[in-house]
């Protein structure tokens, strides 16, 4: 049976074939009250919901634009608008007998904060299909981690994982290897530990970055962490079907450990309030996501300026902290918009994008700003095609003064010029820092983000003692390592000796290229990975510094990103050199990104195929370019390739020949 859902008083027009809107509802005069009824017969039911007054097709403000949102839509949207809430078909799928979930399930799994996954290092499908599992990622604003929460997750990774955890590029925890009848004790056992993993993942706002300190009596740092606790929890998921399915409809034995930090801030009163201009949909459970939630992932991030640890511009809103010239006072927000990296090999269509400068609102402005930015992204964002439904497409498809204004009707308010900020700097926190309250944090690199043991490096039982021995608690970075806080200055010397005695160096010990390296885990647990990553990243960070050294330039590095696909998860499309997945054994090589991460993405080179087994020779005329003809000696590789432009470059490549005592081509070219 059919059902149509309707917004307001409207008309539908109906077809023998399907059914569609009939257009003449859409003029100016009646936009804002038209209806929303929307049906393909083909594809199903993505209408409002009843009772909802505003959403994709209806958006609240008007604006031209080359996709409607009205005839058709992509299949996930089907999905979740047939989910009631994000509970169906996961309900009936759970209560099955199969190791496996639906593939509609996997869709709305993925909101609940996990991903089905298969081990794709078994080659007989037979073997394949015996194998599925389940990462669990967990919600962990400003990546904070309290000791307590770490002990339960050493515990569930060792009872019912892989043994190990994996810190991300958005400072949380993901747990992997958890096999489908035991994903319910697993995440009730974290919800009632005061975490969840609700908004780990799927079409909602994910994981809010924050830089990866703990710096107490720094108002900025204060601030940056206590808004990025608050918007994380303004843009949740308001259905219940989290509780329903994994808590047996009962409350979580402990409330999230960051709600004590923004009480002040009332925000189940601000996520309602409705300032009349559209941010509101009228939806009884989600008054600000709407039936079928935003049209993909969301990502948001908040520092402080100066401090890019964030990497500020890849994400869909970026906001920077300004204060009052008495350094005490919060003025407001710098914000940033439509930035990302997903894209697909060979479709020009799809492209990393760092954000643009959007403008600065007050601080009492602040939530009503960022709850308008996501109402435009709801109602106008693609949700015709997948690859271009993140914000970056709304934003590079309209302009920034175009989604400025637009911003600004649901706003109800101008957005105001952006306010002078420092030079950015990429800040990873490694190493021993004052809190400033008699305290002292510690951050130690972690390769890849893999908190697991090795005959070589026991840092999964590292951390735990320390947890267990010291009290310490833990904050995760944006570049998949560890900073442990809250350490006494008597315990500085016993907690280095702890970390040697089990195989972790110290951050002097750590070469620069593996500080500033990053991979996503592609094989073989990734379903998209084309190429290894994780797994590769230790051996091309070593045959980089081994290159390097042998031309005389062992005091260089840079910032190096590997993927297994071109998706972008470890965020390559911003280092200064990339190696993003093609094929087996084979990368497309980016150059050029900014070496602070600072407002510009880095440029594909047309070697799509290089083989990892190609990769000396293939950097070393890059290397040896860079060496003799950057303009001073501390340019930067990521700035050298960006001004010369990576056309000149490959120029160079095509006539160097490897080996050679002296570089073709004139010095400073």
């Amino acid at each position: 049976m059919c059902v149509v859902r309707w917004s307001l008083c409207s008309a539908l027009v109906v077809h023998t074939a399907a059914y569609r809107i009939d257009s003449r509802l859409f003029g100016r005069q009646q936009y804002h009250r038209a209806a929303a009824p929307t049906m393909n017969t083909e594809t199903g039911d993505f209408g409002l919901a009843l009772g909802q007054q505003f959403g994709p097709t209806a958006p609240a403000h008007p604006m031209e634009k080359p996709w409607t949102n009205l005839m058709t839509q992509e299949a996930v949207q089907i999905v979740k608008a047939a989910s009631n809430d994000l509970r169906d078909p996961l309900i009936s799928d759970m209560a099955n007998d199969e190791i496996f979930v639906s593939k509609d399930s996997i869709h709305i799994l993925k909101h609940h904060g996990s991903y089905m996954q298969q081990n794709r290092d078994l080659k007989k499908k037979s073997e394949r299909d015996k194998s599925y599992q389940f990462m669990l990622r967990l919600k962990v604003p400003c990546g904070e981690v309290p000791g307590a929460l770490f002990r339960e997750l050493d515990e569930l990774s060792n009872k019912y994982g892989q043994g190990d955890l994996r810190a991300t590029t958005r400072q949380a925890f993901q747990l992997h290897g958890v096999v489908k009848g035991n994903l319910k004790a697993v995440i009730a056992t974290i919800a009632n530990v005061g975490s969840n993993t609700y908004g780990g993942c799927g079409d909602i706002n994910r994981n809010l970055m924050t830089p990866a300190v703990h710096f107490p009596n720094n108002p900025a740092y204060v601030y940056a962490q206590k808004y990025s606790k608050a918007i994380a929890d303004l843009f949740k998921p308001m259905t219940e079907a989290f509780n329903e399915i994994w808590l047996d409809g009962e409350k979580a034995a402990s409330v999230e450990y960051w709600q004590k930090d923004i009480a002040e801030f009332e925000l189940d009163k601000v996520r309602a309030y409705d300032n009349g201009n559209g941010i509101i949909t009228g939806h009884p459970i989600e008054p600000l996501y709407g039936r079928t939630y935003l049209p993909k992932k969301f990502k948001i991030a908040v520092t402080v300026p100066g401090d890019n640890s964030v990497d500020l511009y890849i994400n869909d809103i970026g906001c920077v902290v300004i204060m009052e010239a008495d350094g005490v006072t919060l003025k407001g927000f710098n914000i940033v918009v439509g930035g990302g990296m997903g894209r697909t090999h060979r479709k020009e269509e799809t492209f990393a994008r760092a954000a643009d400068h959007l403008g600065f609102v007050k601080a009492d402005d602040c939530f009503e700003a960022l709850k308008a930015i996501i109402a435009v992204q709801r109602d106008h964002g693609n949700r015709e095609v997948r690859s271009s439904a993140r914000l970056k497409y709304l934003v590079h498809t309209l302009g920034i003064d175009k989604f400025r204004s637009l911003v600004e009707s649901y706003h109800g308010k101008p957005i105001e010029p952006w306010q002078p900020l420092p030079e950015w700097k990429y800040l990873d926190w490694m190493g021993w820092h004052d809190q400033g309250d008699g305290k002292l944090m510690l951050g130690i690199n972690v390769e890849q983000g893999r908190v697991r043991d090795t005959p070589e490096l026991r840092l999964k039982t590292c951390l735990r003692y320390l947890v267990d021995t010291y009290g310490v608690d833990l904050l995760l970075t944006p570049s998949q390592s560890i900073v442990l806080r809250n350490i006494s200055p008597a315990s500085k010397y016993e907690i280095e000796d702890v970390l040697r005695q089990h195989g972790i160096k110290l951050i002097h010990e750590v070469d620069a290229i593996t500080r500033k390296s990053m991979a996503c885990p592609a094989f073989p647990l990734c379903g998209l990975a084309m190429a290894e990553a994780e797994r590769a990243q230790p051996q091309i960070n070593a045959r980089l510094n081994a290159k390097l050294r042998e031309m005389g330039m062992a005091n260089d590095d840079f910032v190096t990103r590997t993927t297994g696909c071109p998706n972008g998860c470890a965020r390559p499309y911003m280092a200064e050199i990339a190696f993003v997945g093609s094929g087996p054994n084979s990368y497309q090589l980016w150059l050029g990104g900014s070496p602070h991460q600072a407002g510009r993405t880095a440029t594909a080179t047309s070697l799509f195929k290089m083989k990892l087994t190609e990769l000396e020779d293939t950097v070393e005329p890059i290397f040896a370019m860079w060496k003799t003809q950057r303009n001073t000696a501390d340019e930067a590789l990521g700035d050298f390739c960006h001004r010369v432009g990576v056309t000149v470059v490959e120029d160079f490549m095509k006539n160097y020949e490897i080996g050679s005592p002296r570089p073709l081509g004139p010095p400073g070219a």
